[in-house]
C-alpha cells in the first residue's frame, strides 16, 4: 500500500497492577493483521513506566479501516476487556464498538512529531 504510519496512545493504570498489565499486553493472542481493504498492521510495541502505558502501532494503509477492523477482532476485544479492569477510571473506554475504540484513540492518542530513518545503505 505504501502509506506507512505510526500511531501511539497513552493511558494510565491503577497502582499495583503493573505486573498484570505487563503480562496481559505481552502475552495475548495476535489479531488478524490485515483489514478487508488491505490495510496491514505492521507492528505494535508497548512501553511502560510506573503506571503509564504507551502503545505504538505501525500500519500500512488506512487508519480508520484498521481501527474498525481491530475493534472487531476477538483477540483484541478480549485483551481490551481484560485491560479495562486495570485502567484508571478517567482513562477508561468502550472498546466494544468501532466508535468507542475510535473515540478512545483520538482522546488518548499522542501527537506524532517526527520519524527518522537511516538512508538505505547507510554505514558507520
Amino acid at each position: 500500500m505504501g502509506n506507512l504510519q505510526r500511531l501511539a496512545i497513552m493511558f494510565r493504570i491503577k497502582p499495583g497492577t503493573e505486573d498484570k498489565v505487563k503480562d496481559l499486553l505481552a502475552n495475548y493472542s495476535a489479531p488478524e493483521y490485515v483489514a478487508a481493504d488491505g490495510t496491514r498492521m505492521v507492528s505494535t510495541s508497548v512501553f511502560m513506566k510506573g503506571q503509564t502505558v504507551v502503545r505504538m502501532i505501525e500500519i500500512d494503509g488506512n487508519v480508520p479501516a484498521l481501527m474498525a477492523h481491530l475493534s472487531q477482532d476477538p483477540n483484541i476485544q478480549h485483551v481490551e476487556l481484560e485491560l479495562d479492569k486495570y485502567v484508571v477510571e478517567e482513562d477508561r473506554r468502550d472498546a466494544s464498538t468501532p466508535e468507542g475504540a475510535r473515540e478512545f484513540f483520538f482522546r488518548m492518542g499522542m501527537e506524532h512529531v517526527t520519524t527518522r530513518r537511516a538512508p538505505a545503505g547507510a554505514t558507520a
